[in-house]
């Protein structure tokens, strides 16, 4: 298969396939909020999320390693994963129990403590599935991994909802999702067995202390992102006020995690594309960095520029539809939401670029580096949420996420501009901004009064004809396109 058909068949999949992974969880996860109310949600939310801070420490940074191991050495790829998954089970062990211990230190009540035995249960076969399912990106057969995600999430879904029309608690639907991710595990490895390779569980210690030594610097990546991604819940339920003057006052600091999780989710959807973009490309970019600079520059930038001329529109449009779409998605209850989706929404728009960086951080071997940015990244987005969070809930929260972000484009556009290219971003942004503008007047102006659902609709065409009329699909994408239907290299 040569090579643009290769990329298309893969961002096809994972474009098509992680995004209705992600509309499914998207779905799922506001049935959850609705029929749970915002303090079980918010108990729901922060269980996943504090046992989600540990769920780096099992990986221990060999996920990506096996990928780029396997695509240089494919012959290894039966011994490779073996072993990590042997390291693996130790791993998951020893930090199920050490996250037990932490909770029991910070002094979490019996039911918290319930909710987090079982989610974490959970986490260790997520951990397992993951280290099996890397061999499916290694190959470039992202089908199989999409098609268990999906899987997964559809077995939530049929047992999930019938529960939550019972009116059971959060408890049982933790329970559900530790169950899932058992059968997924089993899923994925039955998979692997029958359509890649039987997997050689010959225990090599020298390989065990090469990948540990090679995949520290992904590990301490991954740690520091996790922070940046998680910690704001946990330090909420913590630090969050129970009153917030104009806002709200006497609720309980579930009910405001609940609210903004609530608002999280959506970002947390509308970025799935830049992550299912950035998983193709990854294996055609560690090629590229190898035979071919020039290609690898032309599919980084070609792939940022038009995740910003999604980001952008879907922040302008947001931003002014936003107590709207809470209101319509959740209820009445989570209106508190708004403000924050408005702000976090804005996240967006880096995230893009910074998921293509991300993907040429690994392609072209500065992980190391990264590690430094990600490290100070970290750090900020912690001191931001401590000063934030107890003067400003949520919405401090949300405004951390943001100034973070930019924090972290920042600095991978430093290294990255040295070792693959600089972004044109003037040409990157000004026909989606100008269009984007057009699009925010004619909402602000004219649809005040329509249903969201058309709202929506109606700006994404308004936007579509604004970027039409001022050509953003230029020639050489044409072309693109072209050899990819046709079949031939790019």
């Amino acid at each position: 298969m040569g090579t643009a058909r290769r990329i298309a068949k893969n961002a096809a999949v994972t474009f098509f396939g992680d995004n209705l992974l992600k509309v499914l969880s998207t779905v799922l996860v506001i049935l959850i909020a609705r029929y749970l109310g915002d303090v079980d949600y918010g108990k729901f939310t922060f269980a996943l999320s504090f046992t989600g801070l540990f769920l780096v420490l099992m990986d221990l940074g060999t996920r990506i390693l096996i990928v780029r191991d396997i695509i240089q050495n494919k012959d290894k790829a039966p011994k490779i994963v073996a072993n990590v998954l042997l390291l693996k089970v130790v791993s998951t062990t020893v930090v199920y129990f050490l996250m037990l211990a932490i909770a029991y230190f910070l002094s979490y009540d019996h039911n918290t403590m319930v909710a987090l035995a079982i989610a974490g249960a959970g986490l260790i076969f997520d951990s397992l599935a993951a280290t099996v399912g890397s061999i499916f990106q290694a190959y470039e057969r992202l089908e199989f991994g999409v098609m268990a995600r999906i899987t997964r999430i559809l077995l939530r879904f049929a047992v999930t909802v019938p529960l939550l029309l019972m009116g059971v608690s959060f408890i049982w639907i933790l329970v559900i999702y530790a169950v899932v991710h058992f059968i997924n595990f089993v899923m994925v490895l039955a998979i692997c067995y029958k359509k890649f390779v039987a997997l050689n569980f010959d225990f090599d210690k020298n390989m065990i202390v090469s990948i540990l030594k090679r995949s520290f610097p992904f590990w301490l990546s991954g740690i520091f992102v996790t922070v940046y991604f998680r910690i704001d819940i946990t330090l909420m339920s913590k630090l969050a006020p129970t009153a917030l003057a104009g806002v709200y006052s006497a609720v309980s600091r579930d009910a405001v995690i609940g609210w903004y999780s609530s608002a999280y989710n959506l970002l947390d959807a509308a970025a799935a594309i830049a992550g299912a973009v950035s998983a193709a490309i990854l294996p055609v970019a560690v090629a590229y960095f190898r035979d071919s600079r020039e290609k690898l520059m032309k599919l980084y930038s070609l792939a940022a520029r038009y995740l910003v001329f999604i980001a952008v529109p879907t922040a302008v449009g947001t931003t002014l539809l936003a107590d709207k779409i809470i209101v319509l998605l959740y209820k009445a209850e989570y209106a508190n939401a708004s403000l924050a989706l408005q702000i976090l929404i804005w996240t967006m728009v880096p995230l893009c670029i910074n998921y293509m960086m991300g993907a040429m951080m690994i392609a072209s071997h500065q992980e190391k580096k990264g590690v430094y940015v990600l490290m100070l990244n970290a750090v900020v987005n912690i001191l931001l949420n401590l000063y934030l969070i107890p003067r400003y809930s949520l919405y401090g929260a949300a405004v951390a996420t943001v100034l973070t972000e930019i924090f972290y484009f920042a600095g991978y556009y430093f290294i990255i501009s040295r070792s693959v290219g600089h972004l044109d971003f003037v040409k990157m942004f000004v026909k989606p901004v100008v269009a984007s503008a057009v699009m925010g007047l004619v909402i602000f102006k004219f649809m005040g009064g329509l249903p969201v659902v058309v709202a929506i609709i109606a700006s994404m065409i308004i936007y579509g004809a604004a970027m039409f009329l001022m050509k953003a699909l230029e020639e050489e994408d044409i072309a693109l396109i072209r050899k990819i239907f046709i079949r031939k290299e790019i």
